[in-house]
């Protein structure tokens, strides 16, 4: 049996000639917030959630990943052309609580952003493959690529809490 999702229809305007339908989604099961963490996040915080009587590990660390990766945007240091060799931003941070293997974001729209909260895409450090977000060029994608080729160590002791933000600039190697 698949997820049960709820649809729910609000009137905002009784007179017909205003009339407007909205359909919101409801997430029941802990199926629907692990496959969608972002949106029962929302719905926590926009107090439409309702209560998930399957809740379990799963989901749970599935939301707790969610925001393991907001706090962890707050920690990231940003770096642009004159330090890196790439139009993109380049955005590096420490572990923070995240469970996942060491990665570093790229701006992807727009390219020159200095906060991490736009369109982005994140980047595997050990290997340089795409992980998550947005598409990469794949042009950009050698491009970081190449970055990470030439910073892996300094970017792993930022990421392992070895180094200060100081310390990772003045060894960062541009491409």
């Amino acid at each position: 049996m698949g997820p049960k999702i709820w649809e729910v229809v609000v009137f905002p305007e009784l007179d017909m000639r205003y009339l407007s339908l909205m359909s919101v989604t409801i997430l029941s099961t802990a199926a629907d917030v692990i496959a969608n963490p972002e949106a029962y996040l929302r719905a926590l915080r926009e107090g439409t959630a309702k209560a998930i009587p399957d809740l379990d590990y799963q989901a749970a660390a599935a939301l707790a990943d969610i925001l393991a990766e907001e706090e962890l945007l707050e920690e990231m240091v940003s770096y642009q052309k004159n330090v890196t060799g790439i139009g993109n931003t380049i955005f590096i941070s420490p572990k923070g609580r995240t469970r996942h293997a060491a990665r570093i974001k790229v701006a992807i729209d727009p390219p020159d952003a200095i906060s991490p909260h736009g369109k982005t895409a994140s980047i595997a450090i050990n290997d340089g493959s795409w992980k998550a977000g947005e598409d990469v060029p794949p042009a950009l994608l050698k491009e970081v690529q190449r970055f990470i080729e030439l910073n892996r160590d300094v970017l792993i002791d930022y990421w392992e809490y070895r180094i200060l933000s100081d310390e990772l600039q003045r060894r960062l190697k541009s491409v």
